[in-house]
Formats: C-alpha cells, sequence, structure tokens
C-alpha cells in the first residue's frame, strides 16, 4: 500500500514512510517547510500587531478630532461674543470720540474767544525783556515783578491775554504759535520759561543789582540787611520758577470767563454764588459784563 509524504508529497510504500522522511531530500524539504511556517507565523502575528497598533491609533485620533470640534465649538462660540463685544465697545469709542471732539471743538472756540490774536513773539522776545527786566524791575516784590511781565509781554495793547491757563490745578497753559498761529499747549509754561532765562541778561542784571545793594548798604552806614543777603533773595526772581507759574497760573486762569447764557441763567448764577465757593477771580470789567449778560439780580 502507498501514500504520499506530507513533506516532499512523494509516493511511497507506507511502511517505508519513516525511513523516507529521515531521507537527504525529504529532510531538507521538511527543514525548508517549517522555516517557511515559522516565517508565516512570525508575518501574521506582526500583522495582528500593527492591525492592533492601527486600531488603537485610529482610537486616539478619533478622540483627538472629537476634542478638537469640542474646542473648535467653544472657540466659534467665544468669537461671536468677542465680535458682539467688539462692536459695543466700538459704540461706546465712536461716541466718546464724538463727545470728546465736540468738547475739543468747544474749548478751542471758547479760548479764542479769550485769547489775543497777536502771537508771543519769540524772536522779539529778547529785544523786550531788554527793555522790561532790568536791575530796577528785578527788585520789585514778586507780585508786582510777575504782574509787569505779565502786563508788557504776556498782554497785547488792549489788555487781552496772549497766554491762558487753562488747567490751574495741572498748570496747564495755551498760547498761539507765532508761526502757524494754532493754539499750542505749554505745560507749567517750560518752553516759554526757558525762553524768559534766554532773553534775560541775567549776568549784567547781577552785576548792576550787587553793585546797587552794596552801594545803598554803605551809604545807610553799614546798617539794615546784607546786601549779599538781599541780592541772593532778589535774583531768584529770574528763575521764572514755581512762583511765577503760579502767578501767571491765576492770572490767567480762563475758568471764570467760561459761564455763558448758552448754560446758565441768571437764577443758577445767582443760587451758585450765594451757596458755593468756586473760587472765581472776578475783576471789575467781568463783573460788570456778568451784569449786562444776566441783569441786575447779581
Amino acid at each position: 500500500m502507498t501514500i504520499i509524504c506530507n513533506y516532499c508529497e512523494s509516493e511511497i510504500i507506507k511502511y517505508n514512510l519513516a525511513k523516507h522522511q529521515k531521507s537527504e531530500t525529504c529532510s531538507k524539504i521538511k527543514l525548508l517547510l517549517n522555516k517557511q511556517k515559522n516565517q508565516y507565523e512570525l508575518l501574521l502575528n506582526e500583522k495582528e500587531y500593527l492591525i492592533k497598533v492601527l486600531e488603537d491609533k485610529n482610537k486616539e485620533l478619533s478622540s483627538n478630532i472629537l476634542n478638537l470640534t469640542v474646542i473648535n465649538n467653544n472657540m466659534k462660540n467665544n468669537i461671536k461674543i468677542l465680535e458682539k463685544s467688539s462692536n459695543e465697545y466700538r459704540k461706546i469709542v465712536e461716541k466718546a470720540a464724538t463727545k470728546t471732539t465736540i468738547k475739543n471743538n468747544y474749548n478751542h472756540n471758547n479760548y479764542l474767544n479769550y485769547i489775543s490774536s497777536e502771537p508771543i513773539r519769540f524772536d522779539k522776545l529778547k529785544s523786550q525783556l531788554k527793555q522790561i527786566i532790568n536791575c530796577d524791575t528785578v527788585m520789585y516784590d514778586d507780585n508786582e515783578f510777575h504782574d509787569h511781565i505779565v502786563d508788557n509781554i504776556f498782554k497785547d495793547k488792549s489788555g487781552k491775554d496772549k497766554v491762558l491757563c487753562t488747567d490751574i490745578n495741572r498748570k496747564n497753559f495755551t498760547y498761539k504759535d507765532e508761526t502757524s498761529g494754532e493754539l499750542i499747549s505749554d505745560p507749567e509754561l517750560e518752553r516759554l520759561r526757558e525762553q524768559l532765562k534766554k532773553g534775560t541778561n541775567i549776568k549784567q542784571i547781577r552785576k548792576d543789582l550787587l553793585e546797587k545793594l552794596v552801594t545803598e548798604y554803605e551809604k545807610n552806614e553799614c546798617i539794615g540787611i546784607d546786601p549779599y543777603k538781599q541780592f541772593s533773595e532778589i535774583i531768584q526772581k529770574l528763575n521764572f520758577g514755581t512762583l511765577f507759574v503760579d502767578h501767571i497760573a491765576k492770572k490767567t486762569y480762563i475758568k471764570s470767563k467760561n459761564y455763558t447764557n448758552d448754560n446758565l441763567d441768571s437764577s443758577l448764577v445767582l443760587d451758585c454764588t450765594e451757596n458755593i465757593n468756586y473760587d472765581l477771580e472776578y475783576d471789575e470789567e467781568e463783573y460788570q459784563k456778568l451784569i449786562e449778560e444776566f441783569g441786575k439780580e447779581l
């Protein structure tokens, strides 16, 4: 009886099978088949492993996609909220800008009502200062000296201010630019004070002042205030410091000029003057204008 070998597929007698499979030819085929089987199983295992890895990766990606979808939806909602807020803020800013423009235009026009049409001529300042600031005028007391400068430099011939204090607390000042004619701001009169210092012949004034004080002291038989101490106090005026700025601010502050018939009636003005102290500075001329404007109740 013959059978077929499982390895080499040869037809052999049944009782010779064991001997046949030990033969060199069949053994090689058997070894080769076992090797192929092992390789197949290895590849199969690798395939199953890769499938599992891909499935896990697919689950991870699906989860990430879901999370990103949620995040994307949240961002869309946030964008809608921000767009709505942005529109609201834009409306607020536009409204505020409109009000600011109206206010600034009002202030600008209001300043023009009270400021002189003549600008301060910086190019002529030195020659002006030479005439009004000298050994004699620097000996005025502080108020007189500062008024002397206001009247001769900061006012025109009709007595209208060339400089306005627009904020007395912050010491903000406004005057016309000599080139463009536009109103410019000069906080604490820094630019103008620098020009006053440059234009004043301080060296000559110091020399004349000290000589005069010493001469007078000697004429009085060296009785009275020490001339060097007096000199030191007097010459401080030419620094045009805090006292100067404060004085100019009070003299040129326009708050008291801002009340017109457009925003106050006579009864309100009367109530305000009776019950509230606004620290307003009215001179006689301004008072007469108010009487004409609001009536004899004042």
